[in-house]
Parts: C-alpha cells; structure tokens; sequence
C-alpha cells in the first residue's frame, strides 16, 4: 500500500493535544496506525499547552479551578512496531499532590496557569517526538485562514496550501468577534493619542507591565468585574508592591507598597456584581455537594427527552435543581433565615435562578456596595458567616454543572430553550466559577489601601475627554488614562472575527444553531451543515460547539470524554478507508 491519509487538527492547544492522545490509543486499538499524516496546525507554536497555558506568562495568571479536582489522567505507555511513546503521570503525580494524605481542612491550592502549561506541553512532546520520528505527525506553526472542499480539503495559511486531506478537526479555542459599538467608539478616541492607552485584550498580562504610560500614578478603567479583571488587577498591582499573608486560614491579606498610589484601579460592568469565591477548603465545599443519589435522580429528570421535547423555558432544570438546594441549604451550619421551611426555600431558588434581582431576605441584596458584598461572600467562603441562599445555590449548581454538561448536550430542547439554558448557566458562573477565596481577599486589600476604588463599579457613564475616559457615578467623576477591556468575548459564531470561521460560514461549511450560539455538531463532533461535499469531514471540538454541546471552556472539559468520541468516529473512518484500499489492492 503506497496510499497516505491524511488528516489536520487546526489548533493543537491543550484540547487539540489530548485529542491527537485518543487517535493514536484508538488507531493503534484497533490496528489502524498505518497509511496516515496528521498535520498539526498551532499558529502560537506552544504545541500542547497553547496561548492560554503559556509556559512564560506571569506567575499572577491562576487557574480558576483547584489542584484537589484537577484529575487528568495519565496516558499508559503506548509500544508498537518502532513507536515507543512513554507512560505520562496524571496532573497530580506529576505535581507532586496526594489528596489522600491533605487534609479537607487545608486550604485548596490553585496554581499559576504557567505551571499547568508546563506539564501539558511535557505531555505533548514525549507524545509527538516518536510519531514525529514515525513520520506520522508534523508540526506547523502556521495560521489557518481559510478552509475549502472540493473532492478534499484544502487549508490555506498565512504561508501555504496544503491540500489532499481528507478530515479536519477544529480545536481553535477563543476567537476574535466583531468589536462592540463601545469599543469602536474608544479606539477610534485613543489611535494616534501619545497620553491615553486602549488595551482590547485583558491578554497577555506583559503588554500592561511593558507599557510605559502604566505608572503608579495612572487611573486604570477596567472593562469587566470578573476572574479576567482579577488577573489584569493582580498583575499590575505586583508591579507596584507586594501582597502580604496576614492570616494563612482564611487567606486575608494587605497591599505594601512603596509608592503613593490613589485609585489606580477603576473596575466596572453592567450590574456591578463582584464574584463570589469558592469555599476555601474540601470541608466547606463538602457542605454544598448533593448526594450520589441526589445527583442520580436529578439526572434522571434533566435526560428525560419528552420533558426536554415539551419544554417552553428553562425551568423543567431549575425544578430539578430547586430541591437539591432546599435540603442542602436547610443542613448548612449556619444560614439566612434558618427556620425557612423546604417548601419556601424551593419557591425562592426558582424565582432566583428565572431572575437574579429577585429580592428577598435570604439573598444578598445586589443593590449593597461591591466591597460589603465581598466581605460577604468571604465570610461565607471560608466558614465563618452565615450562608446566603444565593452562595448556595451558586455552589449546589457548580457541583451539579458536570451532570448538566453531560445529560444536556444533544438534547431534545428546542434550540430557544436550549439557548436560554446557557444563558442560564453562564448567569450562575459569577458563583460557580467564582475565583479563589485569597483573590478576593486581594481585590479587598487593594480597595481598603485605596489603590482600588469600588464607586464607579455600577455601570457608569463616560465622557470622552483629551485626558481620557471621565467616569461618571452619582455626580462624582474620576477620569482614566489607561482602559482596558477585560469581558470576553462569548462564542456566537455569527459574530466572530477570525478569517477561518469567516469563511466557513460563507462556505457552508459550518452553520450556527442559534442566533446566540455556536456550531451545529453530532455527538461524535461532527459539524452539521447544509454544504453535500462536508461528508462528514470537518469535526469541531470546544467552545466554538456551544449551542449542540454545553460547558466547553474548563480544561477538564478539553480533558473529557468528547475528544474521545471523536477520536473513536476519526479512527472507524480510517479504518474503512484502509479496508477499501486494501480491497483494491487486492481484488
């Protein structure tokens, strides 16, 4: 046989990477590792760990997820023939933790994210040295622009061509969108002002420490109230002092510096709404978590493909998570309202979840200033203050997410309710994937050092002055040289940028499912679309799949079993192609 199949995964991140993994395991399973070439496309060149998980990003940029539940797994060693590729240790071998000898009552540990990119980039190569010396992978450091079928594929780069491939699988991860009418507006104000800066991107944290207009005498706008501002914050304000540990339990610190720095930090958003932290250690967070059998029934309702067909709205899921709640709420130590009956608490969870302004003695009024409801959401955190209905039912539906990821992906909803069940998800994640306790607690020191003001949080006004963005709340201004946008962009593919999807939507080759969503895929993450010559040969992997698949941005989730899905329907095709060559060859 002198035929070669050959196959691309565009975008070799940590989901590309582990992608590959399950191909060579499934290939090789089923004796079909022969006649193929796999390009990898990775325009960073960070094979393995990509742009998020950059191996020489600041030490400031966590993960927002803790060491105790980073569970991916090791790869067993994997010999054929002359491929000789190593056993690779799981995340917590290789770091070194046993969760079986810590104790629930020390603190969850959540690591630089450059720290996580180094293991993930030490998986890929023992990975891709023995299949690059098979000669069955290459690497290419090229960014793709455009896709195209005839009888095959095409990929065209910033450089190349490269054609003759018969499957492609997309892993891209977050893509540019068009630019918001706000943010047009401010780039046209700062392009050619020496004295103002527009930062677009919360990423990477180097632009804001190399800039020589970040001072500690700027007023810095930060675009966003969440985990990205966090980051932006944290990263600027070590350039200017130091975070000092004043009690190891419970995380609280203070700012030092030895400059006299006022406002530096002004972070704002539509509602805001600070994030709440996640319980500090595994013995509070155990306070939140639903039974086995709890999460089995709650399973059960949420599967159910009739209740999902004659859903009109989201609350067939919000009644099912409403008595998880109730109970767990009724056993915490200490709470709101303690003599509340179930019944109340149920009606209470539900009229939350439909509607977050919802106001009621058990919830954490929204109209309260930022810094009181930190101080809150701490106390609650970490043990020591009665629980908010809001905190738990966030945390409840954190630990209920997986279930709801995995029984309501292809489902049965239409694709209005579906819609609105992300929705839906992504209004809990100011809870659920709240950050650690000791960022909030830094985010405080910072406010109490009056290095961060929390006045103008709540979706202010803005003039556009030749001093910069005035910031207006209340009659008090306080104008910013420095903005920076730190809200992500979300995944709805009719609004994203990138000349590759640009030209997959013109092509047909990919198609959204909803208006706010993304791409239409099987469950073996085939792209659906309405083009014949996609046979099916363009499969999609990661939040770009939003809308068919629900819960795509967590590396666990890059970790989980959808790559292996794929990679199982990958190697049937291949192996159906060598069936059929060998039929030829041998009539």
């Amino acid at each position: 046989m002198t035929n070669q199949r050959i196959l691309a995964i565009i975008g070799t991140g940590p989901r590309g990477g582990y992608a590959l993994e399950n191909l060579i395991k499934e290939l090789i399973k089923a004796n079909g590792l022969s006649n193929i070439h796999i390009l990898l496309f990775e325009e960073t060149g960070l094979f393995g760990n990509g742009q998020v998980y950059k191996t020489d990003q600041v030490p400031s940029n966590w993960i927002n997820i803790n060491e105790r539940i980073l569970n991916l797994e090791k790869r067993e060693a994997i010999n054929i023939d002359k491929i000789k590729i190593p056993a690779f240790p799981s995340y917590h071998q290789w770091a070194n933790k046993d969760f079986n000898k810590i104790t629930k009552a020390e603190a969850d540990t959540y690591p630089p994210r450059a720290q996580v990119g180094e293991y993930l980039n030490q998986r890929f190569q023992t990975l891709a040295n023995p299949l690059l010396t098979a000669n069955i992978i290459s690497l290419v450091k090229e960014k793709v622009t455009e896709v195209e079928i005839t009888n095959k594929i095409a990929l065209k780069t910033n450089t190349n061509i490269y054609k003759n491939i018969e499957e492609v699988l997309l892993t891209i991860g977050h893509q540019p969108t068009t630019l918001s009418k706000q943010i047009k507006e401010w780039k046209a104000f700062a392009s050619g002002k020496s004295n103002i800066n527009l930062f677009q991107s919360p990423y990477p944290i180097a632009q804001f420490l190399n800039c020589k207009n970040i001072t500690y005498n700027s007023k810095i706008g930060v675009r966003g109230f969440g985990l990205a501002m966090i980051d932006v914050v944290r990263g600027i304000a070590n350039k200017f002092g130091d975070f000092i540990i004043t009690d190891e339990n419970t995380k609280a610190c203070h700012y030092k510096t030895d400059y006299k720095i006022t406002n530096l930090f002004i972070p704002f958003s539509l509602d805001g709404l600070p994030p709440a932290p996640k319980p500090l250690n595994a013995e509070i967070d155990d306070w939140f978590k639903p039974t086995n059998k709890q999460i089995s029934d709650f399973e059960n309702i949420i599967k159910n493909t009739l209740a999902q067909k004659e859903a009109n709205s989201p609350l067939f899921l919000i009644q099912a998570i409403a008595p998880i709640v109730a109970k767990i709420y009724q056993k915490l130590p200490q709470q709101y309202l303690p003599e509340l009956p179930k019944k109340d608490i149920e009606t209470i969870t539900e009229k939350w979840l439909l509607d977050q302004t919802h106001q009621h003695p058990t919830i954490i009024p929204q109209k309260q200033p930022a810094n009181q409801s930190m101080q809150d959401f701490i106390g609650m955190a970490i043990g020591n203050k009665a629980i908010s209905l809001d905190y738990c039912i966030g945390q409840v539906w954190r630990h209920c997410q997986p279930s709801i990821y995995d029984k309501l992906s292809f489902n049965s909803c239409s694709d209005k309710v579906f819609s609105e069940i992300i929705k839906l998800d992504e209004s809990t994640k100011r809870y659920s994937y709240g950050p650690p306790v000791e960022s909030i607690q830094q985010m405080l020191a910072l406010h109490k050092a009056c290095v961060m003001t929390l006045y103008y949080t709540n979706n202010p006004e803005f003039e556009l002055t030749n001093n910069g963005w005035k910031i207006l709340e209340n009659q008090k201004a306080i104008t910013a040289d420095i903005m920076i946008d730190s809200v992500l962009d979300a995944p709805k593919i009719n609004v994203v940028n990138s000349p590759i999807i640009k030209n997959m939507l013109a092509n047909d080759l990919i198609e959204a499912v909803h208006d706010e969503l993304g791409v239409a895929t099987d469950e073996n993450a085939y792209v659906i679309s309405n083009n014949p010559d996609n046979k099916p040969s363009i499969a999609l992997l990661g939040r770009l799949a939003k809308g068919t698949v629900i819960g795509v941005d967590a590396i666990l989730e890059c970790f989980g079993r959808r790559a292996k899905k794929w990679a199982k329907k990958a190697t049937e095709h291949h192996v159906n192609w060598l069936k059929t060559i060998n039929l030829e060859e041998n009539p």
